[in-house]
């Protein structure tokens, strides 16, 4: 299972899941491009890595701005060969009645308008260039509704549709695209769901494996999705959830009483 010498394009670099996804590809010898929207955040993230690595600022709800990174991309590297559409931003904790318009065009101009149009410019290269694999980070909020979470339940069930389309489309052009959808993954986007042990406690409790995710485990299937061992893996969505949601049945005691 190899990945070298590939040119991976990441955005979203500098979060918790998307730094643990640029180390993976690190460690695996790949070029990296590492885009995210305030340079200083990717500066402290990823000051071990080679100098080769290419750190460019950009906003990936600007076409334009995507652009001038695709075209900085092919002047350094000369191709493309991955996409990981990592960056996205989570929603206020609201009712739908209680949704702001302008924060429900914010979430979904970031989780599923960036994913669309680095798909567009990026993806366009691998079609130029006869292939390449696109993975894009959803959500297990975007298989099933999440309580007063309709913004980002609404984008990230968008992000799986757009990846179902482009496999559908690009793979006889031998392309394909492949989705996860992490559930609770130690991030520091998460922080505000877990401010003391006890809620701590109640999170696992509530996940079969009795724990939460790590970034490096969401990193380690993006990784894998990538190389030749996933050649006929086209148009999936892979839950990353420890069992969450599988989990049907309220936990109840020995005596029968809802824990």
């Amino acid at each position: 299972m190899s990945n070298s010498q590939q040119v991976v394009v990441i955005t979203g670099a500098s979060g918790g899941i998307g730094n643990s996804i640029v180390r993976r590809f690190h460690r695996e010898g790949a070029k990296l491009v590492l885009l995210d929207l305030k340079m200083s955040n990717m500066e402290r993230s990823i000051e071990d890595f080679s100098p080769e690595s290419l750190l460019l600022e950009c906003d990936i709800t600007n076409k334009s701005d995507v652009e001038k990174a695709r075209d900085t991309v092919l002047s350094h590297f000369g191709k493309i060969d991955v996409l990981v559409n990592c960056a996205g931003i989570l929603s206020s904790i609201n009712s739908i009645e209680e949704v702001e318009i302008e924060e429900w065009r914010k979430i979904i101009d970031v989780n599923l308008t960036g994913t669309l149009i680095c798909t567009q410019v990026f993806g366009g290269v691998m079609l130029v260039n006869g292939g390449g694999s696109i993975v894009n980070i959803a959500s297990m909020a975007g298989l099933a509704p999440s309580p007063k979470k309709a913004a980002y339940s609404a984008s990230k069930a968008a992000v799986l549709m757009l990846t179902q389309q482009t496999a559908l489309e690009w793979a006889g052009k031998n392309i394909r695209a492949n989705a996860i959808c992490p559930g609770f993954i130690e991030t520091p986007m998460i922080s505000h769901m877990i401010k003391n042990e006890e809620e701590r406690r109640k999170r696992e409790s509530i996940i079969p494996m009795g724990r939460l995710g790590m970034p490096d485990e969401v990193a380690n299937i993006v990784y894998f999705l990538t190389t030749p061992d996933a050649a006929y893996i086209n148009g999936d969505s892979i839950k990353l959830d420890g069992g969450y949601s599988v989990t049907t049945m309220p936990k109840i005691d020995s005596k029968g009483i809802l824990a």
